[in-house]
């Protein structure tokens, strides 16, 4: 067989690969009704004249994910939570051609390791590593939400002191408080304006920012509407709590950056090694290229790669 039926029999079983994936992933995932379809037609062009650059944020909604398919809202998901404006199907672009750019450059260093495996590596990386990039974004947005959000609770509760209610408090954050957190309230403003509950608007920002003091947030905002309460003094806690978690959590990275940068240092250090000797004495690797066993040490070495990568970061992070 050619190595041209061999691609093209290598690329016919990754792209039954992703279908069986994306197949598995539609019937586990929660596919209810997307409903608020009014509401997000009205989002979507409301004021297209005004100026600020987080209105494209405005416009998405997390219940009005385009995609058909389950693979392509989670890539959906992951660009909204990191405010990028990237259809799945750029994704998609981005990833052939890094699986193509990487199977070159791995060729190129590694000629000894068989084509086939070189494919699917570079296939597993190319996808590996988006993902890594919008989840790496999506931290640092997440990040900043955290710093700015004890100020809201404290602007939401001297709102509701004065006699304001929740509703013109969420709209006076948007106006007070840059991005992230601004656009954020400034989409529950507009969603309560437009006929949402406040409840529901708020459970809104829990699905687009994956932090768990937004969702003590939205349990106190939903108690506080079917029981009532001091919603006021509730939230003046949940600042100060905040607070000192965030405080606590600083000092734990501050103490745990050694660990950190000991395991992606021997995580990154075999894989740098290999491209130097390949480099330097390109035929290092070829005088036992030809055992029989070559190719399943080379896929064993890879996966105690990734299980190192994955050990190492669950010794590293500490629950605050």
């Amino acid at each position: 067989m050619t190595l041209f039926y061999q691609l093209l029999a290598i690329g016919g079983t990754l792209l039954g690969f992703f279908l069986l994936v994306d197949g598995i992933a539609y019937i586990l995932a929660n596919t209810g009704g997307r409903g608020d379809s009014r509401t997000g037609r009205r989002l979507n062009f409301e004021e297209d004249g005004e100026p600020q650059d987080h209105i494209e944020v405005i416009a998405r909604q997390d219940d009005e994910l385009t995609s058909h398919t389950a693979i392509g809202r989670y890539f959906e998901t992951l660009a909204t939570r990191a405010d990028i404006a990237l259809p799945p199907y750029r994704i998609y672009f981005m990833i052939v051609l890094l699986t193509v750019l990487l199977f070159v450059i791995f060729i190129l260093f590694l000629p000894f390791i068989p084509k086939a495996l070189l494919l699917i590596i570079a296939a597993i990386t190319a996808s590996a590593l988006p993902i890594m990039y919008l989840n790496g974004k999506a931290q640092d947005r997440v990040n900043k939400f955290q710093e700015q959000f004890p100020d809201a609770l404290d602007l939401i509760v001297r709102s509701l002191k004065v006699g304001h209610p929740l509703s013109a408090a969420l709209s006076t954050i948007a106006k007070e408080i840059p991005n992230p957190l601004g656009a954020e309230f400034e989409i529950a403003a507009r969603q309560v304006a437009y006929g949402k509950s406040t409840p529901e608007a708020i459970n809104a920002i829990t699905k687009r920012v994956n932090l768990q003091d937004v969702r003590f947030f939205a349990v106190a905002v939903q108690i506080h509407h079917e029981a009532g309460g001091n919603l006021a003094e509730i939230l003046s806690g949940l600042s100060t709590i905040i607070r000192g978690r965030f405080q606590l959590f600083r000092k734990v990275k501050a103490l745990t950056v050694e660990g950190r940068f000991s395991a992606w240092f021997l995580s990154l250090f075999p894989v740098v090694m290999i491209f130097v000797m390949a480099g330097m004495q390109p035929g290092y690797y070829e005088k036992v290229s030809d055992f029989a066993y070559f190719p399943h040490a080379v896929v064993f070495t890879f996966f105690l790669l990734v299980v190192n990568v994955i050990a190492m970061k669950m010794m590293t992070k500490l629950e605050v």
